[in-house]
């Protein structure tokens, strides 16, 4: 039975302290999936297995990629996925290409690593013996406002993910809340940065510049 690892990888896209179980495991397979020529190249120099065959599973891949990708995963005994950073298929592309895999018989094992979810909660300083994931907010204008009331009503502490350059675009569109709040971005690099508060003292420290 062929086996697809699904490995999580550093949130900082950093690929010089892979662990070696997760190097062994890539030198060991025949197929390596990432998301982006630049960042699966950067994996597979830090991971010294440049000779292994490589493909592409992201937001633009359709239904007929994933299914060729299946197909493709069926001629190695072993396949690696990986995601640009932190674990794939939560908040990002692959859930689907792993419903398939199971439904065509492939066993999948997790590679645990870290995730920028568990990280962002760790520094907030708020509750998280329970609390909803929620992932990114909707571009399209009227269901983006959904998704933010039900952020507002939701009772639990709630994580959620927004692109950079729409962060200062959220913290206004949130103005209505009254909820203490914690934006954190570049989690573990070297220009990380934290901000906790209510709305209008996390935006004044930001300065509308992220």
């Amino acid at each position: 039975m062929p086996i697809i690892y699904v490995a999580g990888t550093d949130i900082t896209g950093d690929y010089s302290c892979v662990s070696p179980v997760l190097k062994e495991i890539a030198a060991s397979c025949g197929l390596i999936i990432g998301e982006d020529r630049r960042n699966l190249g950067r994996f597979i120099a830090g991971t010294g297995v440049r000779e292994t065959e490589q493909m592409f599973l992201n937001e633009h891949s359709l239904d007929r990629d994933k299914e060729f990708l299946i197909e493709v995963c069926g001629e190695h005994e072993q396949v690696l996925l990986i995601s640009d950073a932190g674990t794939p298929c939560v908040a990002d592309p692959g859930y689907d290409f792993i419903n398939m895999a199971w439904k065509a018989g492939f066993e999948v094992i997790s590679i645990p690593g870290p995730s920028s979810i568990t990280a962002a909660l760790s520094v907030s300083g708020y509750y998280a013996e329970s609390f909803h994931f929620m992932g990114f907010p909707p571009k399209e204008k009227d269901q983006r406002k959904k998704f933010l009331d039900r952020v507002h009503n939701h009772r639990d502490t709630v994580v959620l993910m927004e692109r950079p350059y729409t962060v200062s675009q959220l913290m206004e569109e949130v103005s209505y809340m009254d909820k203490q709040m914690s934006l954190s971005f570049n989690l573990g690099m070297q220009d990380e940065k934290k901000h906790t508060g209510v709305r209008l003292k996390i935006l004044s420290n930001l300065c509308l510049k992220i």
